[in-house]
Parts: structure tokens; C-alpha cells; sequence
């Protein structure tokens, strides 16, 4: 690819026109009697939370519906995952180059975040646990070894230029502040869901399936050798399953001793499922819009 079409393309990754945070539109939507949920999974659709009739009113959530509203929202944001994600090997490498440069803005902003959910959880495991990952995140204490230090070492190595490293998409820059406004408004318990589950249970769902399509990409297997994979590493591999598994057993803890809190929880949760689905919707748009950018 040439210069001017490189410029080209970086020109239309940065410019495209922002959209209505869904976080914030979709946020206050109550639970039927189940929780149970279903995503859109239309590629061509915007992804949202849709309930079943019968709304429950706060409080009348148990421990059960919860987790299996959590559950089945998580198996269709794994299958929607799976059918975006199955275009990557398609891309052209400017574009796939983009689309690993946009989830970077993720992994710096849900660290900012976690500190302040950390800084407005009440003591205990949970407030603790989220604090070693947020460590962990950090580099704990070395900057080099911070996850988004990291994250940019494989972007140098895919052939992502420096320049490119502060261009957000202003749809996603829109629904990252969007999160932040809300954790800050809300209650802690849903910042639990929004950014304890929607980062640690979620995430690590859409990245082993990005990471399993990434690999197939006729650059990556050519360049294999000399890519920096260590983010990938770590957040797609034990470790990362291990901090999901760990989540999972702090949050039912806390919702032990705090069965109050099920339905902010559960909204928090549906809050980040929609964003975060929303936020990849963004980026494979932006891919769409230039003809050719999929082979």
C-alpha cells in the first residue's frame, strides 16, 4: 500500500462521525423475571440488550437468575464475537493494523476505570482482588511491563506507526466516556458489572476469539517470527481465565452479603455488553466504509 493511500485510510479511521453513547441510552433498562437476555448478532446491527415482558423491580433478583442472565449473556456476546471476528483474516493489512490500533484505546481506559471502581468499593475481596489485577494491568511497579506498554510493543511489530497510536474513532473515544460518566454517577455495585465483569468476565472472551482469527491473517503468518505476542500471551492464556475464574467467585461473595445490589449489578453488567459490542460494531463499520478494505 502506498503513502497516500496509508494516509488515506488513517484520514477515515479518524474522522468518523460520532454516535450516541449506548451505554448511557441503554443503562436504567430493568430485568424481566429471568434476566434472560438475547444480543442482536447481526454484523449489519447495532447489538442490544433485549428483554423478555414482565419487568422486575429492584431487589427481586435472586443469586440463580443472576448468574444465568450473566451466563447466557455472555454465550451470545461469544457468539456474536465469533461472527465479527471471522472477517480479520479477510482485512487488508492497513485495516487489520487499525482494528488492533482501536482496542488499544480499551485497554487504557479500563484501567482508569478499575482504579476508580477500586477507589469506590467498600473493603473486602473483592475491593482486594480487583486491586492486585489492577496491579497486574499497571506492570506492577515496572511501566514496561504495563499491559497497554505492551499492547503498543505489538503494534510497533505489525507495523503500526506512532503517530497512529491517539487516533480513536470519535464514536468509541464517545462510548469509553460514556463508561467513566456512569461509574461515576452509579453505584458501586453497578460498576461491579460494568467494569468487574464486563472487564474481566468479557473481555477475555472477545480477545481469545480475535486473537484465534488474528493469527490466520496471511501477514501474521508471514511475519509470525518476529511479532511481539506477549500480550497476547497473557490475556488470552491462564492467566487471564484464571482472573475471570477469580471474579466470578469475588463477585457471587459479594453478592452474598449484598443481595441488595443484584439489580444494579445485573444493570452494569447489560450496560457493558452493550458498549462493549458496540465499541467492535464501530471499528468493523469503519472498515466497511472504504471499498476493497475486505478481500
Amino acid at each position: 500500500m502506498g503513502d497516500e493511500q496509508s494516509r488515506e485510510t488513517a484520514t477515515r479511521w479518524s474522522t468518523q462521525s460520532e454516535m450516541q453513547p449506548c451505554c448511557e441510552k441503554y443503562a436504567r433498562v430493568e430485568l424481566s423475571r429471568v434476566g434472560r437476555m438475547t444480543l442482536l448478532k447481526s454484523l449489519g446491527a447495532q447489538a442490544t440488550p433485549s428483554f423478555e415482558s414482565g419487568v422486575m423491580h429492584s431487589g427481586a433478583l435472586d443469586r440463580q437468575s443472576f448468574w444465568q442472565f450473566a451466563d447466557a449473556a455472555k454465550e451470545a456476546t461469544e457468539a456474536l464475537a465469533a461472527q465479527k471476528m471471522a472477517v480479520l483474516p479477510q482485512l487488508s493489512i492497513e485495516d487489520l493494523r487499525q482494528v488492533c490500533t482501536q482496542y488499544r484505546f480499551f485497554t487504557i481506559d479500563y484501567i482508569s476505570d478499575l482504579a476508580l471502581l477500586v477507589a469506590k468499593l467498600p473493603f473486602g475481596g473483592l475491593r482486594s482482588l480487583l486491586s492486585e489485577i489492577l496491579a497486574e494491568e499497571l506492570g506492577e511497579g515496572d511501566p514496561d511491563k504495563a499491559h497497554p506498554a505492551i499492547y503498543d510493543r505489538f503494534l510497533a511489530t505489525i507495523g503500526v506507526e506512532p503517530a497512529q497510536l491517539h487516533r480513536s474513532l470519535p464514536a468509541n473515544r464517545a462510548n469509553l466516556d460514556s463508561l467513566t460518566r456512569q461509574l461515576s454517577a452509579r453505584s458501586s455495585a453497578f460498576g461491579v458489572g460494568l467494569r468487574g465483569m464486563g472487564g474481566e468476565c468479557l473481555c477475555q472472551t472477545y480477545l481469545s476469539v480475535m486473537f484465534e482469527h488474528l493469527q490466520t491473517h496471511p501477514y501474521m503468518r508471514e511475519h509470525a517470527d518476529r511479532i511481539d505476542w506477549e500480550f497476547w500471551t497473557i490475556h488470552t492464556g491462564e492467566q487471564d481465565i484464571i482472573h475471570g475464574e477469580l471474579t466470578r467467585q469475588a463477585i457471587d461473595d459479594y453478592i452474598r452479603h449484598e443481595p441488595g445490589a443484584l439489580s444494579e449489578l445485573a444493570q452494569g453488567y447489560e450496560c457493558s455488553i452493550t458498549a462493549w459490542n458496540q465499541f467492535w460494531q464501530n471499528i468493523f463499520d469503519a472498515c466497511r466504509t472504504r471499498p476493497g478494505s475486505v478481500s
